[in-house]
C-alpha cells in the first residue's frame, strides 16, 4: 500500500512540473514610444522550432501593422542569428473559441441579444480559413458548436443559446484550453461574463497552468457593471475586474470592458483586429534540448534611426518529463539506476513482511502436556 502511495506521489509530482513548465508567464511590457509590443504566444510543440506570435499597439489600444525587419529576438539576452530565424511574417489560419455567459443574469437588460449579436459581428470578419467553435457557461459548461469553418453552423448555434443559472466560467476556460491544447497554429479564447463565478471546481490558477506547450492567448470581456473604486464585488451582480485582468494578462490577451451593444461589438472587432494584424517568428533555439531549464525570451522594436520603441519579455520552458541531455547515459546504467530505484521502492514492503513475521513469532504459544 505505502509502495502504490510513494508511485502515486512521484507520478503526481512529476506530471505537476510539467504542467507548471507549460505555463507561459504574464509578458513585461516596456514601451519607449507610441507602440506597444506584447508577446501573446509561445509554440514550442515542435521544439527546437519555436514560434513566438507578437501583437503590436498604440497608445489606444488599437492594432498596428510594423516592419518585421525592426523586430529583434533575443533568447537568454542573446541575439538570435537571423540564419536561425525561418519566418516573420503574417499569422496564418486563426483558431478561436467564444465562450458566452448564459447566466440568469444575461437575461437582463437584454445583454444576451448584444452579446449574440457582437459575437455574428466576430464571425462576419473571419478569414478564408479561419475556424471558431462556441462554448456556454452558466452551472454548467457546454460545447454548443465545436470548431468549425462553417459560419452559419457557428451562427445558428449562438441563436440558439438560453439563459439560465449561475456562472461557472474558470470551469468553461479549462474546457477551452482542453480543446484548443491539440491543435497547431496561433489560438484564442474569448470570454465574456456579465458577472462573479461563483458555481467552478476551477481556480483562474487552474486555468492559467493549463496552457500546453502549443500555447494560446485569451481575451477577457466584461459585460455589465463593475463595482466602485474601493468596493468589493458582490457575488450576483457586478464584474470581477481584477481576475478578468490578471487572467488575460498572463495569457497574452487584452482585457475590456462594455456596457452597450455598442461598445461591446467595438471591442470584440478591436480584439479580432489584434489577432489578425499579429506577427509570428519562428526560429530554432540555440539550446535544442528539452532539458527543463527557463528561457527567458525578448522581443525588442527598434532601428538605428528611431532608437529602441519597446520590448516585451517573457519566458518559456521546453519541458519534458524527462530531460534530455546532451550525452545520454549507457543502457547499462540506466538499468542499475533501474534496478536501484526499483529496490528503494521495494523496501518498505519488505520491512512489512518482517515485521509481520516477528509479530507472529511473539504470538506463539507452546503447550506443556502433564504426565
Amino acid at each position: 500500500m505505502r509502495t502504490r502511495i510513494r508511485s502515486f506521489l512521484i507520478l503526481t509530482i512529476c506530471l505537476s512540473v510539467s504542467a507548471l513548465a507549460a505555463c507561459q508567464p504574464a509578458p513585461r511590457i516596456q514601451s519607449e514610444g507610441d507602440l506597444t509590443l506584447q508577446i501573446t504566444q509561445i509554440d514550442t510543440s515542435a521544439f527546437p522550432l519555436v514560434d513566438v506570435y507578437i501583437s503590436v499597439l498604440d497608445r489606444a489600444g488599437e492594432p498596428q501593422l510594423i516592419n518585421t525587419n525592426k523586430l529583434q529576438l533575443l533568447e537568454n539576452g542573446q541575439p538570435i542569428n537571423p540564419q536561425s530565424i525561418r519566418g516573420a511574417g503574417e499569422v496564418g489560419q486563426l483558431t478561436t473559441l467564444l465562450l458566452m455567459d448564459n447566466s440568469g443574469s444575461m437575461n437582463f437588460a437584454g445583454k444576451m441579444d448584444s452579446a449574440k449579436a457582437a459575437a455574428k459581428r466576430f464571425l462576419d470578419q473571419m478569414r478564408s480559413g479561419d475556424q471558431t467553435g462556441v462554448i456556454t457557461f452558466n452551472t454548467e459548461v457546454e460545447t454548443v458548436q465545436e470548431i468549425t469553418q462553417e459560419r452559419s453552423a457557428l451562427e445558428a448555434a449562438i441563436e440558439g443559446i438560453r439563459t439560465s443559472g449561475d456562472t461557472a466560467m474558470f470551469d468553461a476556460l479549462v474546457e477551452a484550453t482542453r480543446t484548443l491544447n491539440p491543435l497547431p497554429g496561433r489560438k484564442a479564447v474569448i470570454v465574456l461574463t456579465d458577472g462573479m463565478d461563483n458555481q467552478s471546481q476551477a481556480t483562474a490558477e487552474n486555468v492559467l497552468s493549463g496552457i500546453g506547450f502549443g500555447g494560446l492567448s485569451i481575451s477577457t470581456v466584461g459585460f455589465g457593471d463593475p463595482p466602485p473604486e474601493g468596493e468589493e464585488v458582490d457575488v450576483y451582480e457586478g464584474i470581477d475586474e481584477p481576475t478578468l485582468r490578471y487572467i488575460a494578462q498572463n495569457a497574452g490577451g487584452i482585457y475590456g470592458y462594455a456596457d452597450d451593444e455598442a461598445e461591446l461589438a467595438s471591442l470584440y472587432d478591436r480584439i479580432r483586429r489584434s489577432l489578425q494584424s499579429e506577427v509570428v517568428i519562428s526560429y530554432v533555439t540555440p539550446l535544442p534540448l528539452r532539458d527543463g531549464v527557463q528561457r527567458a525570451l525578448a522581443v525588442v522594436l527598434a532601428d538605428s534611426y528611431s532608437g529602441e520603441g519597446g520590448r516585451s519579455l517573457t519566458s518559456f520552458n521546453p519541458g519534458g518529463l524527462v530531460p534530455e541531455v546532451a550525452q545520454p547515459a549507457s543502457w547499462g546504467v540506466f538499468a542499475l539506476i533501474l534496478a536501484t530505484l526499483l529496490i528503494l521502492l521495494c523496501i518498505p514492503l519488505l520491512i512489512q513482511v518482517i515485521g509481520s513475521s516477528s509479530a507472529r513469532k511473539k504470538k506463539k504459544v507452546r503447550i506443556k502436556l502433564k504426565d
